[in-house]
């Protein structure tokens, strides 16, 4: 018998860690194509040194050259079904925001189509879609402007549902787009004051999987070989402008030469879009300064609903901007007209961004030429208006003894492209305000039809920026890795789960030499721990004396802890003595590591070439791995419920009789064994059973044939909720020893 013991522990040992080795291993080729096999060329540190001072520009006096401006927009989300925003936004934009601002470059930054059917749930790229996305570029004259480099835009991963590669005919992008081509691009802008670099990302998987299995973005070893070179082409930029749909933090970057962290060390601005301004004003100011690497990451709201766009001004190599708003009245503007739309151009409120000083929160000292504010000899200010403004100006609430004045100019090249810079100026002793304090400048400008826009700025002279304090309006979220979140927080959950519900509690019991005898000393223990809590209870009803009640209560959450941590682990040792319930329970643990979470048509445009399996680690589709990160919140989705599912069960399975006396069996209401059954039931039905009928609605019936983590443990968690919860058990009716009738309880 003692050797059948340890022959039987040894096996499920061996079996565990052979499927651990196999997780492991499928990790390590999950993650491969995001490290360059050849890494013996070494790597180049161009982009890691310190950029050089840039303070001998010459002073900000009232002259209205050394400004270049720009625009971003992003999350456009034209759609063929939703009846208002999207396609009616981007129109005002292009016909009303652009022509007043008249840059010298538009940018998009991905999700210019919905592509999405009529229900919300099925994603395929819509051709309409996109040739009303092309009609609007071409209604609008963009593409043309300055020889094709004044307008930008890229792939979101909208642009990439259900698109199996870039040479793909449903890849509509190289179409009707104004850029043609995935994989981002490189522009550079060269000025008579700089050059100014504009390197784009295409963070969109290389297989475009179909939603839901598609809101993070990766950059592969090949991708980053294409940054690093795009980058190494703007090292010698005043300043580089990195665009990408996605945030970092809901990137997972790879690594060619270099990471992406040294590559980012010459950087100036991260632009991105994707997150939407997320839910009830958490997403309102997703913006963070990322020291260590010496940028700006500056995610854009939404053209969809919220109808924003970002100017940018970089006045003597100080980079300021505005967001702002399309006056459309209504957000979302309805669209009737749908993809049909035509619009023309509406009143515009001035729009006013300040560029000396520049806004103390959002200073780049690694980049910038911080000193020659110092230097300054005018507050220089940027105003945009249909008609003649006025500007005013406050320093810390009182009025500027200046005026401010019109220095503004509007440049034409030799194809009748413009590029308007409305400057304005007023003199201005900055070494009155170098106290080392911040201070506050306002600007309010009004048109000659009374619309008026009234900005604020923090200044001061100090190198470091003022902290931005968006904690909770998204700075938080910009911050993190996700990726490091949900692997390290997915790892840890499971082998929590797998070892202390599953495998210690099978090994203890195995270890037992009287499992019967084990479980009545448990239960008399448990009687008598019970007896405890009830009596605390009791002295804590009676008691009004305060540090009294504070020790009672410190002793009855001990006392209580105690109690549920013994009667838990009892049940789960109860549990793994069942075999018709513990080889279950440890195969869809094991599966977790070591199977697909499902496999499916991943990417319904490209048939069978499109069916994949979704790992833990990524996805294995058409012969090669995807490390996608939205394979992990799938798998801490099933991590967790199989974790509620092994901490219930158990306690489901054991006689009440192991943990509770008759006394408090019966006097425990009945409708809270039924509320707790119910609640189970609703958890599993909403973290499994919904979730498996979407992924069938989307990836087809394969999903649940070879569904081991989803649709089969749901299917598992059913048939156990039934046997135990719904109808009566051997399990639940036979015990390894009957509980003695006669154990006295302590009476409250």
């Amino acid at each position: 018998m003692e050797t059948r013991k340890i022959l039987s522990q040894a096996v499920l040992v061996l079996v565990t860690l052979l499927c651990w080795l196999y997780g492991f291993h499928l990790y390590t080729e999950a993650n491969r194509p995001l490290l360059r096999e050849d890494r013996s060329l070494g790597s180049s540190a161009s982009n890691t040194l310190p950029r050089p001072s840039l303070d001998h520009l010459p002073a900000l006096d009232d002259s209205n050259d050394g400004i270049l401006t720009f625009i971003h927009a992003s999350d456009i989300h034209i759609s063929k079904y939703i009846p208002q925003g999207g396609l009616i936004h981007f129109l005002h934009f292009l016909h009303t925001a652009v022509p007043l601002i008249s840059p010298r470059l538009v940018t998009i930054t991905g999700d210019l189509t919905d592509g999405k059917d009529q229900q919300k749930l099925i994603s395929l790229q819509q051709p309409d879609e996109w040739k009303a996305y092309q009609r609007a570029l071409d209604s609008s004259g963009v593409k043309d402007r300055f020889n094709g480099t004044f307008y930008r835009d890229q792939r979101g991963n909208h642009d990439c549902f259900n698109v199996f590669a870039s040479d793909s005919a449903d890849n509509y992008f190289n179409t009707y787009s104004a850029a043609k081509e995935v994989g981002g691009y490189f522009l550079e802008i060269k000025e008579s004051f700089g050059s100014y670099a504009f390197v784009a990302s295409d963070g969109c998987p290389r297989h475009g999987f179909a939603r839901p299995l598609n809101f993070f973005g990766y950059l592969d070893a090949q991708g980053m070989q294409l940054l690093e070179g795009r980058l190494e082409r703007a090292k010698d930029a005043n300043h580089t402008f990195l665009l990408n749909h996605y945030p970092v933090s809901t990137m997972l970057y790879g690594r060619y030469n270099q990471t992406f962290a040294q590559l980012a060390k010459g950087v100036s601005v991260f632009l991105c879009g994707h997150l939407h301004q997320l839910v009830g004003g958490i997403g309102a100011q997703l913006q963070a300064y990322k020291a260590h690497e010496g940028y700006w990451e500056l995610e854009i709201g939404d053209m969809k609903e919220h109808a924003l766009y970002r100017v940018y001004a970089v006045d003597h190599d100080l980079v300021s901007f505005v967001d702002v708003t399309l006056p459309v009245g209504r957000l979302p503007m309805p669209n009737p007209m749908m993809l049909d739309a035509k619009v023309e151009p509406i009143p515009h409120p001035p729009v006013v961004l300040v560029t000396n000083p520049k806004d103390a929160r959002y200073l780049l000292p690694q980049h910038e030429p911080l000193g020659i504010m110092r230097r300054s000899t005018h507050i220089r200010a940027l105003v945009w208006a249909d008609s003649t403004a006025k500007v005013e100006m406050k320093i810390d609430g009182i009025a500027h003894p200046h005026p401010a004045v019109y220095r503004g100019k509007q440049t034409t090249d030799a194809n009748g492209d413009t590029v308007k810079t409305p400057l304005w100026v007023a003199p201005w002793d900055p070494a009155q305000y170098d106290d080392g304090h911040v201070h506050e400048l306002e600007v309010t400008a009004v048109d000659a039809q009374g619309k008026s826009t009234m900005v604020r700025i923090p200044f001061h002279f100090s190198p470091e920026p003022v902290p931005l304090d968006n904690g909770s309006r998204g700075g938080w979220i910009m911050r993190q890795s996700f990726p490091d979140i949900f692997r390290v927080s997915g790892l840890i959950s499971y082998l929590l789960m797998a070892v202390l519900l599953v495998i210690v509690p099978r090994m203890y019991f195995v270890a037992l030499a009287e499992p019967r005898a084990w479980m009545a000393a448990r239960t008399l223990a448990h009687h008598k721990d019970e007896a405890r809590v009830r009596h605390l209870r009791a002295l804590m009803r009676g008691n009004a004396n305060p540090l009294a009640l504070a020790k009672l209560g410190l002793a009855l959450i001990g006392e209580q802890t105690k109690f549920l941590v013994g009667t838990q682990f009892t049940a789960q040792v109860y549990f793994a003595s069942l075999p018709a319930f513990f080889y279950p329970a440890y195969f869809f643990t094991m599966a977790l590591a070591a199977l697909p979470l499902f496999t499916g048509l991943l990417i319904p445009s490209a048939g069978p070439l499109g069916v994949g399996s979704v790992y833990a680690y990524g996805v294995f589709i058409a012969g090669e791995w995807a490390p996608l990160l939205d394979s992990w919140t799938y798998a801490l989705a099933s991590i967790s419920a199989l974790m509620v599912l092994l901490v219930y069960l158990p306690v489901a399975a054991a006689p009440p009789a192991l943990f509770y006396s008759p006394y408090v069996m019966s006097r425990r209401p009945w409708y809270r064994g039924v509320a707790v059954r119910l609640a189970v039931a609703v958890y599993c039905v909403m973290y499994l059973g919904l979730p498996t009928l979407m992924t069938v609605y989307t990836y087809g019936f394969a999903s649940i044939v070879l569904g081991y983590s989803r649709a089969w443990l749901f299917g598992a968690a059913a048939v156990a909720l039934y046997v135990l919860d719904w109808r009566p058990s051997a399990a639940q009716q036979v015990a390894y020893v009957q509980v003695p009738s006669g154990v006295r309880q302590e009476e409250e």
